[in-house]
């Protein structure tokens, strides 16, 4: 997991020395999630959001592609935090690192069979030319990155590698700051990739950490479906359920589609959707908004989080 770059480095506020207190997203969905965000952050003054709060999204590493399940992400997260703040850093996480580096600054496409061509030669340079696995941790990153890039750099002829170590090594850190900063779960309650057992897990870390759990049941959708007026006039079975309805769409996004023609998980109007944040806030309040009866009944407290970052 690694913060996006496009928000730069901790930014002040106007000619305060105050910092920003960053709210670092981490969504369960690729697009729809992040779309939505996006479109909030954009709206920020407009929605009246706190000027000292920045919102900073939390992306997927090479490996950590096509991952939805909550548990997988938190525990990821809380890895990469100790990471941060040992300087012990797991092989896997030196890969990531690399990767993520190399397809950001177009050293290599930024496509699938690029980046898995560059991870299978790195792997086996760990395993062969270091005798360690990705399990392993090291206390010098630095070195352990020369090593790996020295020989990537022979065996792809680009010797000039080396120079971007320093680069590397600094590159993917969380800018967190535990006690100031906020890490923040934005995740649906899928029963099929998301256990009771995991549920309570989840819940549990996020309170004992000062993470912020962020749920929709049944999915993001229905948050956004509040958005709009006549959402309480939804069969609340049939919202719980979720069940297919086409040969693709389920309830709650055939429902949305209804309201926002077009709307895509990857592509749809978000702008329109967060300029009517109060009326979601309102229609919120009807529905549940706690988070341990959120497991079993539909609602969100997305609209909690929002109304925090108004503070």
């Amino acid at each position: 997991m690694r913060e996006e770059k496009v928000f730069g480095k901790r930014t002040k506020v106007w000619d305060s020395a105050q910092d920003r207190k960053r709210y670092f997203l981490v969504y369960e969905g690729k697009n729809t999630e992040r779309l939505y965000f996006a479109a909030v952050a954009e709206l920020r003054k407009e929605l009246k959001l706190n000027p000292l709060i920045e919102l900073v999204p939390v992306i997927r590493s090479y490996n950590e592609e096509g991952w939805s399940n909550p548990k997988k992400m938190i525990d990821r997260i809380i890895q990469n935090l100790e990471e941060g703040e040992s300087g012990k850093v797991s092989y896997e996480t030196l890969l990531n690192w690399i990767i993520d580096y190399f397809q950001d600054e177009k050293i290599i496409a930024k496509d699938r069979v690029s980046a898995k061509y560059i991870w299978i030669m790195m792997e086996d340079i760990c395993n062969n030319e270091l005798n360690v696995n990705l399990y392993a941790y090291t206390q010098d990153a630095r070195s352990a990155c020369e090593k790996i890039i020295s020989v990537l750099g022979k065996k792809i002829n680009m010797d000039n590698l080396i120079e971007n170590v320093e680069q590397i090594i600094t590159y993917s850190n969380l800018t967190y700051a535990n006690g100031f900063d906020k890490i923040c779960f934005i995740v649906d309650r899928d029963r099929k990739s998301f256990s009771a057992e995991q549920y309570k897990y989840v819940n549990e870390q996020c309170k004992n950490r000062g993470f912020g759990l962020y749920l929709t049941n049944p999915c993001f959708e229905f948050w956004l479906l509040m958005h709009f007026r006549d959402v309480t006039e939804l069969d609340e079975k049939q919202l719980l359920e979720n069940p297919l309805v086409t040969s693709k769409r389920r309830y709650t996004e055939q429902e949305l589609r209804k309201r926002l023609p077009g709307y895509e998980k990857s592509k749809y109007n978000a702008i329109q959707l967060v300029k009517n944040l109060d009326l979601a806030i309102a229609n919120e309040k009807k529905f549940c908004e706690e988070i341990e009866q959120l497991e079993n009944e539909i609602g969100s407290n997305v609209g909690l989080l929002l109304c925090e970052m108004r503070k």
